[in-house]
């Protein structure tokens, strides 16, 4: 006959509350990205009226004081970062990196502005002395500039989508925009504890069904 090692209750018991102390929680990271892009040399028109737009690709070129569109001077360029086929909600936001292919068109980009649609805009504050004419990358981060839970509530009411807008003095000719998060997961110590717990019930079952055998021999 197989003899069967039965553990106290107290013994199990210690197993079980050594698996459910507390540790740091883990996290997995998830990275989401889109981008948009068009023409570091659009098509323009001329004499255009105020509140004109012109599409370059992606972007939406409107008019706010040039008699020429499309020239990246006195200009607003609006556009949508589209995560829908990624997600449609976002928590617990830990990163959100901009980058944006300029060629700016006047001395004034020193001045120029990108805000997220429902948000107050920031001043990106380029370089100074940027060649006028020459296409270049500019990268931010915008936790320095927003907080987590306003990008959110904007990703989140918009089902995915983030509309944004630069202004005034330089054509965009592409813009990316990565996402990250970090979501909780089970603990391996909280996996741990299950199982312990089934083990006392475990434990306690057998211990009694031996009590039953042992008073029914006597």
């Amino acid at each position: 006959m197989v003899a069967l090692k039965v553990f106290s209750v107290a013994t199990v018991a210690v197993v079980l509350s050594s698996c459910l102390i507390p540790e740091k929680a883990l996290a997995s990271r998830l990275d989401f990205t889109a981008e948009a892009i068009g023409s570091s040399t659009p098509s323009i028109i001329l004499n255009p009226s105020i509140g004109q737009t012109l599409q370059n690709g992606d972007f939406t070129i409107e008019r706010n004081g040039d008699n020429i569109l499309g020239n990246g001077i006195d200009e607003q360029t609006s556009w949508s970062f589209d995560f829908s086929d990624l997600a449609t909600s976002i928590n617990n936001l830990s990163q959100a990196n901009l980058i944006l292919d300029l060629t700016p068109n006047n001395v004034l980009i020193t001045n120029d502005t990108f805000g997220i649609i429902g948000l107050d805009p920031i001043i990106i504050a380029p370089p100074r002395n940027l060649p006028i004419g020459t296409k270049q990358s500019l990268s931010l981060k915008l936790l320095e500039f927003y907080k987590s839970e306003e990008i959110e509530k904007v990703f989140n009411a918009n089902s995915g989508k983030i509309s944004v807008s630069y202004r005034d003095d330089a054509i965009v000719s592409r813009a990316e925009l990565s996402l990250s998060t970090s979501e909780r997961v089970p603990e391996p110590t909280s996996i741990l504890g299950i199982l312990a717990l089934g083990a006392l019930g475990i434990s306690s079952l057998l211990k009694h069904k031996l009590k039953q055998q042992k008073q029914a021999k006597q």
